[in-house]
């Protein structure tokens, strides 16, 4: 009932804020009042769930709009219904929970990865795509050739509110680290611009075509590959790219080009860099063991750390200081005062109750959330108190410095007043959290975590100089992968380690590491959040574990590994929001500036698409959804509806769409293939192994083959024109089957990059069409392939020679299978082709 909710709601918040039930109202505001933030938030309704299993699920898209307790107790009675259980039947839903990961060493890398040859989704539908910041050279450059791609676009300063659709240049411009400051906000403005709406955003920097990792100069414009990768997490159904094009000597054109390929061809990739050398990477993070070196902190050492003095830093430091004694200089935005005697001893909650009834005994009005302010105060100061204490047991010197970490002038005079010599190593952990989806997010917010972050590191460096032994970032997990809520403190940790990077080349000398750290045990993470972690199959970190982890990067690690992921592997799936990741979708745009070979392809004056080319996109899609594991067989490609382009020269668009129907020991993939209006054109499955197929069918061998008497391309039977007339030599039919000497992509000027070879394919299934005409006596056209095998990826160089083997004749019908060969090897097979008589 409404009653039970509103005193559960109470007595849960009482619970897990410390506050007295008696001091909460409905219409106390959750931050303003309260101090709940997003994750206090999903505590309170886990509890309120575990003690009461009948209430609805609050979804967490839904939770942000709830801002007070009263707003929360009349959503879920609303979802309850008037007799107090659930309006709609439940459906019982098996959750598998996952085997939580061994906690582990990632090292950052940059790879070669080839292009997909799909589009990133998101340029159908209605509405332009906006082209934002950047030089306005390039800006034009990019909307002419989007333009001549058949694609509608406006160059502007700002997204406009409504739009849809945007393209970010402004990482190209080599600026100072004031001048990123811009680049990383102007982004994240169009990002929330877009975000209600969102179905297309893609940033572009130049950070040397490898996200800074080699030390590009323009590494504080980093950050945007970060928000591409949160903006993920938050919209679902959005084609999002972060792309790094190398500039160098390129001309606008040239950039432009460079541009518009990728994404018309690189499939749904997060973060893509380009080379001037025509070389295309990603990163990933590969597990690495702590490879050895030399210790940079010992007893000299003069050790500066932001935000040293609580939390998980803190603990990290107080082992740093047991192994290495060195001196440590804390800096915190916690003023150290002395505690009012009547508090000591009190726990959290025994303060919250103190300071409250100490204010309505003087006549004093305060709100929750004042107290709790004060509370946490109180407890901050003793948690410095205690890491000071544990140093000095340690035999370690150990100072608090009271400052602004982004307060250069602030910084240095601490360090003067410390007199305690030259600062030889700084670790910056500080950072602030205000979680806020994109769209909620104001640009105050925005700032106060984004600087924390990055200003704060300037105002280190510069007040320290570079001559350091070691420059440690605490940098996060969640610049690696996004996290749904933390845009800005994920672009700021990614700006952390770009410009980490940056550093190290710029200062050989100089041990540097950005330790991108996960979720830890204890602090924010509370018994609901670890048990939801866990279900999602992301370890949590023991302050022991994670202390060991510092020390050993610092005492026992080389200097070449600069960006780390420490924790579980890092992934791009949202921490607390799992969603359905099982389903991705590609587009592609069909032009004949794109396809003009399709041109040979026609029938009355129409491009058709011929059915190995749908096959040869669901390859792409297959290997884009699981690049990490290898195309063995395009199953069962049906032809639902056969794709006939109108109009060529303006072209059209269309959504192959991949669904994972199984995942362990390589996958088995769904896969549609859908027009712009919806239409269903084929379907089929993809298999996928950890390993590529090998052998495959020999040649069949057929005895009586005859000679073929008639002309092959007749216009009627195979239409084809001279781009699509790959029978090199027939080599004669029976009614056991046929056999032939095919050209295949190779021998063309298609400009595409091809995971199977298209032509030779599709001269395979002209000869099952002359075999037809034999056997059924009239023109027919290949319906259904009941499998694609590829044996070698990408198209075979020199003649193919293909041998078809009879399986069944009816009356309208024909069935074959084709085997084939390159150089003596089997490359490919057609199994279960199916061909039917044309109408007359």
């Amino acid at each position: 009932s409404t009653a039970n909710i509103h005193q559960l709601m109470l007595d849960v918040v009482a619970e897990k804020t410390g506050y007295p039930a008696e001091m909460l109202t409905m219409e106390m505001s959750l931050e303003g009042d309260l101090g709940i933030d997003s994750i206090k938030r999903v505590e309170i309704l886990s509890a309120m769930t575990d003690a009461e299993p009948t209430l609805p699920e609050v979804d967490a898209s839904e939770m942000a709009s709830l801002q007070t307790l009263g707003q929360i107790v009349d959503y879920m009675n609303a979802q309850m219904g008037v007799s107090g259980t659930p309006a709609a039947t439940a459906v019982e839903t098996v959750v598998e929970t996952k085997k939580t990961a061994a906690l582990g060493r990632f090292l950052v890398e940059a790879v070669d990865a080839p292009a997909v040859g799909l589009s990133l989704k998101g340029f159908a539908g209605k509405g332009p795509v906006y082209i934002v910041g950047g030089s306005g050279e390039v800006a034009t450059a990019v909307a002419g050739e989007l333009t001549d791609r058949g694609v509608t676009v406006e160059v502007v300063t700002d997204a406009p509110e409504g739009g849809a659709k945007a393209i970010f240049l402004g990482g190209l411009a080599q600026v100072d680290a004031d001048g990123a400051r811009e680049v990383n906000r102007h982004a994240f403005r169009t990002a929330r611009t877009l975000a209600k709406q969102a179905s297309l955003f893609v940033t572009v920097q130049d950070t040397g075509a490898d996200f800074g990792l080699s030390g590009s100069d323009n590494a504080w414009v980093g950050g945007l590959a970060a928000l591409v990768k949160t903006a993920s997490q938050e919209w679902k159904d959005a084609g999002l790219r972060a792309l790094d094009i190398e500039v160098k000597d390129r001309t606008p054109s040239e950039l432009a080009t460079v541009l518009v390929d990728e994404l018309l061809d690189g499939g749904n990739e997060r973060e893509v860099g380009l080379a001037a050398d025509g070389t295309r990477r990603t990163l990933v993070a590969n597990l690495t063991p702590v490879e050895g070196g030399d210790a940079t902190i010992d007893a000299d050492s003069v050790v500066l750390a932001s935000g040293g003095a609580r939390g998980v830093t803190a603990a990290t430091l107080i082992e740093l200081s047991a192994r290495t004694k060195a001196t440590f200089l804390l800096m915190g935005r916690t003023p150290l005062v002395d505690e009012d005697p009547a508090l000591l001893g009190l726990d959290e909650t025994g303060l919250k109750r103190h300071l409250l009834m100490a204010a309505k005994a003087s006549g004093e009005l305060v709100s929750p959330a004042v107290v709790g302010k004060k509370v946490s105060k109180i407890l901050a100061q003793r948690e410095v108190r205690g890491t000071l204490a544990k140093m000095a047991a340690n035999g370690s010197s150990a100072q608090y410095l009271a400052c602004d970490v982004t307060d250069e002038a602030g910084i240095r005079a601490a360090i003067e007043t410390a007199n305690v010599g030259k600062v030889t190593a700084i670790v910056h952990g500080a950072g602030v959290l205000a979680d806020r989806y994109i769209a909620d997010k104001t640009n105050d917010q925005f700032d106060f975590v984004f600087d924390t972050k990055v200003n704060g590191l300037r105002a280190l460096l510069a007040a320290t100089g570079s001559e350091l032994s070691a420059l440690v970032l605490f940098s996060s997990v969640a610049a690696r992968g996004g996290n749904a809520g933390q845009c800005d403190y994920a672009m700021a940790n990614e700006v952390l380690n770009k410009v980490a990077w940056q550093f190290a080349a710029q200062n050989p000398g100089t041990l540097v590491k950005s330790l991108g750290w996960g979720p830890w045990e204890g602090g924010m993470v509370t018994p609901a959040l670890k048990a939801r972690f866990e279900s999602l199959g992301v370890p949590l970190i023991p302050l022991q574990s994670g202390a060991n982890m510092l020390c050993d990067e610092l005492l026992s690690s080389a200097r070449t590994s600069v960006e780390l992921v420490l924790g579980g592997e890092p992934t791009e799936e949202a921490l607390i929001d799992d969603g359905d990741r099982d389903r991705v979708d590609f587009e592609l745009v069909v032009t004949e500036k794109s396809m003009p070979w399709l041109n040979d392809h026609s029938i009355q004056g129409a491009p058709v698409v011929p059915v190995v080319l749908a096959a040869e996109w669901f390859a792409r899609a297959a290997r884009g959804t699981r690049p990490d594991l290898k195309l063995v067989a395009v199953q069962e490609i049906k032809v639902l509806r056969g794709i006939r382009i109108a109009d060529f020269a303006w072209g059209a668009v269309f959504t192959v769409t991949s669904k994972q129907l199984r995942n362990g020991q390589g996958a088995l993939l769904a896969l549609e293939l859908r027009g712009a209006d919806g239409t269903l054109h084929y379907t089929a499955n993809a298999e996928l192994a950890d390993d590529a197929r090998v052998g495959g069918s020999p040649l069949a061998e057929h005895a009586n083959l005859e000679t073929w008497k008639d002309e092959v391309y007749d216009g009627h039977m195979l239409f084809h024109g001279p781009e699509f007339q790959v029978i090199r030599e027939l080599e004669g039919v029976s009614d056991e089957g046929a056999a032939a000497v095919l050209e295949g992509v190779q021998s063309r000027a298609w400009n595409q990059t091809f995971t199977t070879d298209v032509a030779a394919m599709d001269g395979g299934l002209q000869l099952a069409v002359l075999w037809a005409k034999r056997m059924l006596g009239g023109a027919s056209l290949p319906t259904k392939l009941g499998e694609m095998t590829v044996y070698a990826e990408g198209p075979a160089k020199g003649p193919i020679k293909a041998v078809l083997q009879a399986r069944k004749v009816t009356s309208a019908t024909t069935v074959s299978d084709i085997v084939f060969q390159a150089d003596g090897n089997t490359v490919a097979e057609l199994k279960g082709v199916e061909t039917c008589l044309r109408p007359s």
